[in-house]
Parts: structure tokens; C-alpha cells; sequence
């Protein structure tokens, strides 16, 4: 007899499915933040290395606009790894979501299945005995001899 497959195999490969997304997502933000503060860091000893560079050095104002917006580059990285770790924040509150309701849906179907499993057992019994009446039926006609042959 060929094995029964599993009546939810689809959704359960769903499900699956939805957790590794979540999974991985999480696992980007966690990345993407442990970056954030590396870069926080070496932003801060960046900034004292040139500031130490140029301490007692004297420069025009055009150098001095120059390191200016060295420095705002500097925070403008910042900004953008912040806002990557946001991204990553929110793909991770989305994939969350989305497991839960492949959670929902694999329960909501379980519990239909099992209603109609439930149906199907009441129905192959039902049709079972049914089936054994008429078998019965059957058997009573063949072992009771008919009266027209006793009145012989």
C-alpha cells in the first residue's frame, strides 16, 4: 500500500518557509546593527585622528571647509547605516507577522481537516453497516426456505 501523504504538507512547507524568511531577516538586522555600532565607533576615533591631525596646523578656509564636510560624510554613513538597521527592523516585524498567520492558517486548516476526517470516519461507518444490513438481507433470503415450497 502506498504511504498517505500528508493532508497539510502545503501549508506546513509554508510555514517552514515563512519562519526561515524570519529567521534570516532577524539574523540581517542583528548584522546590519552590529554594523551600525562598529561604524559609530570608528566614526569616533576617525573623527579624533583628523582632528588631532590638523590641531596646530594652520589652514585656509577652503581646507577648513573641506574637513567640515569630511565630517558630515562621516555622519551622513552613520545616518545611512541607521536607516538600513530600520529597514532591517521592519522586515523582521513583517516576516514576523507573516509567520504568525501561516501559524493561523495551518491551525485554522487542522481543525477543518480534522472536521472532515471526523465526516468521512461517521460516513465509511455509517455505509458499513448499511452495507452489512444488505449482506444480511441477502443471507436471511438464501437461509429462510420461501413458503411456497413448505405449502408443497
Amino acid at each position: 500500500m502506498a504511504q498517505r501523504l500528508y493532508p497539510l504538507q502545503a501549508l506546513l512547507s509554508v510555514r517552514h518557509y515563512r519562519e526561515d524568511a524570519a529567521r534570516n531577516a532577524l539574523r540581517l538586522e542583528e548584522r546590519r546593527q552590529a554594523e551600525l555600532e562598529r561604524y559609530r565607533i570608528w566614526r569616533q576615533e576617525e573623527e579624533e585622528r583628523r582632528y588631532a591631525a590638523i590641531l596646530g596646523a594652520s589652514l585656509s578656509l577652503e581646507e577648513v571647509a573641506d574637513f567640515r564636510a569630511s565630517l558630515g560624510m562621516l555622519a551622513t554613513g552613520e545616518q545611512e547605516r541607521f536607516q538600513a538597521v530600520r529597514q532591517a527592523e521592519e522586515q523582521v516585524r513583517q516576516q514576523e507577522q507573516a509567520v504568525s498567520g501561516a501559524q493561523r492558517a495551518v491551525a485554522l486548516a487542522r481543525r477543518e481537516a480534522a472536521k472532515i476526517e471526523k465526516h468521512r470516519d461517521i460516513w465509511q461507518e455509517s455505509a458499513k453497516r448499511e452495507q452489512e444490513h444488505l449482506e444480511d438481507l441477502e443471507l436471511e433470503e438464501f437461509a429462510t426456505p420461501s413458503r411456497a415450497s413448505d405449502d408443497a
